[in-house]
């Protein structure tokens, strides 16, 4: 069944899915996965490496072909941002965070674009994630922290209803993921953002989500945080997918 639109109310759920399925090259990908995501709630996503989360958001993204059915039921404008797990490029390249952002968000050609009002616009993007100073550092010369709260920073514009996120705490250290968990309860908590999150990292999780799915192929766990006991095998496979 083709995805689904549907303007919504607040509270309830933004995200609905239903008896997704997906198979690659004859292999399953994922199988009958049933899942919700709550307005304002920050929803985390787990599962085992290869259990098909990355395939789960890219298909709620549209960009996957599957059987079943993913319905979004927006209050507000629908847009949806993304920051995904890992961006390739060249950190040789001579490039500062302002020309990275400045070439993703312009939308007319380049020698039409204005850089003063842009530089003005994405010290202010920035400051949503509190890296506005890092408005010239050479791109290839940030931290992993920094580059994720850069590329946060992008996908909050324009103003998403749904925040998807893609282990947006790899290769950052203990402070920077702390302060990465802090930026996304605001978001939470002040701009009504809800957000899809993909972890491993369960303590963070703990902290900071509302619900969590976990997936192996098939929903393994789906529930509150509190409910969540890792001393059962969420992650094994059912025995009909083995």
């Amino acid at each position: 069944m083709a995805d689904e639109k549907k303007n919504g109310a607040g509270g309830g759920n933004l995200l609905e899915i239903r008896d997704l399925s997906l198979t690659l090259g004859g292999n399953q990908i994922l199988a009958d996965v049933n899942m919700d995501v709550g307005h304002g709630h920050i929803h985390a996503l787990i599962g085992p490496n290869g259990a098909g989360k990355t395939t789960l958001i890219r298909s709620i993204m549209g960009g996957m072909p599957h059987k079943g059915t993913i319905r979004f039921l927006f209050s507000d404008n629908g847009r949806i941002g993304y920051v995904p797990q890992l961006l390739e490029f060249d950190h040789s390249v001579p490039i500062s965070v302002f020309d990275f952002l400045f070439l993703m968000l312009r939308k007319s050609p380049l020698f039409l674009s204005r850089r003063r009002p842009m530089r003005r616009k994405i010290q202010k993007i920035l400051a949503a994630t509190e890296s506005g100073h890092l408005i010239d550092r050479g791109v290839g010369c940030l931290s992993g922290g920094e580059f994720r709260r850069v590329l946060l920073a992008q996908a909050l514009v324009p103003k998403p209803e749904l925040l998807l996120l893609d282990e947006p705490a790899s290769n950052v250290d203990e402070v920077g993921a702390r302060h990465f968990e802090q930026m996304l309860i605001q978001l939470k908590q002040e701009h009504g953002h809800s957000i899809l999150m993909v972890s491993h990292d369960m303590q963070t999780i703990r902290r900071i989500a509302d619900r969590v799915t976990a997936i192996n192929r098939t929903v393994t766990y789906d529930g509150p945080i509190d409910g969540l006991d890792l001393t059962k095998p969420f992650f094994n496979v059912s025995p009909e997918m083995a």
